[in-house]
């Protein structure tokens, strides 16, 4: 069973001079389902590491001094903190840290473990990203437990290298400590450890603000995929014209050819995604003397025609029009004398001022765009 630990004494004087208490439900069961989940969720991108999480140990409401107890001798110490600098620890010990370490370079765990030895730039590196997954799935996990007053994001800060800096770089306060053991690849050992600092002021502000934001606007399966799609990397090609040739000129072509283009298709650039689906169209120009796209709105053209005063609608006077050749054609220059004046304004077509040079199939420099 996990181990639950009673709150200290200077743990219940700094809760009850805030005017806390411990009327509220105790979070450490949320805590340690939290973690576990958070654990597994980390793991998943690293194929190898066969992370199975252990005994959650939950010590709810510590004093500094307690908090800070029993952390990893040897192995990755760093601070975290939230938007508004509330400061925390996770740490990770040697054999977490030389897994991942391992899983990265070799694909998997090796068996033997390794003695202890100092955190390098390279071990903080690679440990990062286990680290930011970690804090991440932690918040989506606790972000709806009932009276939390732990801050709901927290994010990596710095490695700490001497851990007797600890009470300078924390503030004396309640902070909740959870600390869990893992078993990696075939045996390994390996201890995850995390301190989150407690502050009533969340409790009272931060858990009404959420649920009633997302009473008021229930988000369905469509929106949590979109979050999740969202960061994921886009590849977009410029096009800068597209030509038909005949097939025969083709197959003759060779390098230094040239396909030459107007000065307007250099208007006339479109972005676009896998399968040709155009996101926006611009014209190309230069930014800091390199190439640029400038995305461009289409408007609609402005049409100014005079309009004649309307004229009654009565039946024509067939009579009066006897006299008509019979051959019209003569009537088209007439008839054209007789239309009405009309303005057409072309678009702002929003090019830069000076356009860069085009640039040939064979990536010569063509003469700059005039006009």
């Amino acid at each position: 069973m996990p181990e639950t630990k009673a709150p200290s004494v200077l743990a219940r004087i700094v809760a009850a001079h805030s005017g806390v208490g411990h009327g509220r439900a105790d979070p450490s069961a949320d805590l340690q389902t939290a973690l576990t989940r958070a654990v597994r969720r980390a793991a998943i991108p690293f194929e190898g590491l066969q992370a199975q999480p252990g005994e959650v140990s939950v010590d709810v409401d510590a004093g500094l001094s307690a908090a800070v107890e029993h952390l990893p001798e040897t192995g990755l110490l760093a601070a975290c903190e939230d938007a508004e600098g509330r400061r925390g620890l996770v740490a990770l010990s040697h054999g977490l840290v030389d897994a991942l370490i391992e899983v990265q370079t070799t694909g998997k765990v090796e068996e033997a473990d390794h003695p202890a030895r100092p955190v390098t730039r390279i071990d903080e590196v690679l440990s990062r990203d286990f680290i930011d997954l970690l804090l991440a799935a932690f918040a989506r996990e606790t972000r709806d437990v009932a009276g939390r007053d732990w801050p709901e994001r927290i994010a990596y800060g710095s490695r700490i290298a001497d851990p007797a800096q600890l009470n300078l770089l924390l503030p004396e306060r309640a902070y909740h400590r959870l600390s869990m053991d893992l078993a990696m690849g075939k045996g390994r050992k390996g201890k995850l450890f995390l301190l989150l600092p407690a502050d009533p002021a969340i409790a009272r502000a931060g858990t009404p603000q959420h649920s009633s934001a997302r009473a008021a606007k229930p988000r369905d399966w469509g929106d949590r995929m979109l979050d999740i799609l969202r960061p994921a990397p886009l590849v977009m090609d410029a096009i800068l014209m597209r030509t038909t040739l005949p097939l025969k000129q083709v197959d003759g072509m060779a390098v230094g050819d040239l396909i030459p283009f107007d000065a307007s298709d250099l208007a006339a650039v479109s972005l676009e995604g896998p399968g040709g689906h155009v996101f926006v169209t611009g014209a190309l120009g230069q930014w800091g003397g390199r190439r640029a796209v400038r995305p461009v709105v289409k408007q609609p053209r402005k049409v100014e025609a005079k309009i004649p005063a309307p004229q009654s609608l009565a039946a024509p006077d067939l009579a009066a029009h006897e006299g008509l050749p019979s051959d019209i054609s003569g009537l088209a220059g007439a008839a054209e004398a007789h239309l009405p004046a009309t303005r057409i304004d072309a678009p702002d077509n929003g090019l830069p001022e000076m356009l860069g040079p085009g640039v040939a199939a064979d990536g010569a420099a063509l003469p700059a765009a005039q006009g």
